[in-house]
């Protein structure tokens, strides 16, 4: 069910704000969203969850939970990642999430930049600041009393049917992005981005 309006996900107490680790992320919202049986099942998580498509990311605020301008929803696995105006683009720098209690890695994050443009083969797209992060759960998560997770091998065909996603933007005090994405190999002179990304995460 989409928000509305309304925005009554970020009703949270004064005072109080919402800065969940990654490790928050996936094992307890990503974890309880994808225990539940049915794709359209309603639950009390302050998180909703929305069509990524429907919106460009500068329509977030008073649709998804937010802290500031970090914008938190749940979509589901396959979701287009196309807007109107737009498309999400996956820059090829996952990471695996650990759960710290164990060590084991129980899930994965996948990082996508906004371009402005008609489509990921179009031939002018304009790269934004605005960054996604999207959390995946590994599917033998959801029954961990019939299996080991060092059993099930963690492929792409294991992941669950929800994923969890962080939106904001990563830019400098000029207003320009700190993730400068080149698609060519050879080009590595951008792509250690993520240490100035992190340390700009609290001015966000």
């Amino acid at each position: 069910m989409e928000a509305s309006s309304e925005n009554r996900f970020n009703l949270l107490p004064p005072g109080l704000r919402f800065c969940p680790t990654d490790e928050d992320l996936v094992l307890h919202f990503l974890y309880h969203k994808a225990s539940l049986a049915s794709p359209h099942h309603s639950s009390n998580s302050i998180i909703p969850q929305l069509q990524l498509h429907l919106y460009n990311p500068w329509q977030f605020h008073g649709r998804a939970l937010s802290n500031g301008d970090i914008h938190y929803f749940f979509s589901t696995v396959g979701e287009s990642k196309a807007t109107e105006n737009g498309y999400w683009k996956d820059v090829l720098m996952d990471e695996p999430i650990l759960c710290s209690a164990t060590g084991d890695e129980v899930g994965i994050k996948k990082y996508h930049i906004f371009f402005v443009g008609e489509g990921d083969d179009s031939p002018t797209p304009i790269q934004t600041t605005w960054v996604m992060q999207e959390y995946r759960i590994y599917s033998y998560l959801l029954d961990t009393h019939a299996h080991s997770p060092d059993t099930l091998p963690k492929q792409e065909s294991e992941f669950g049917l929800w994923v969890m996603c962080r939106v904001f933007e990563a830019k400098d005090n000029s207003g320009r992005s700190i993730f400068s994405y080149e698609d060519d190999e050879d080009n590595e002179s951008e792509l250690s981005y993520l240490d100035e990304m992190y340390l700009t995460m609290d001015d966000i």
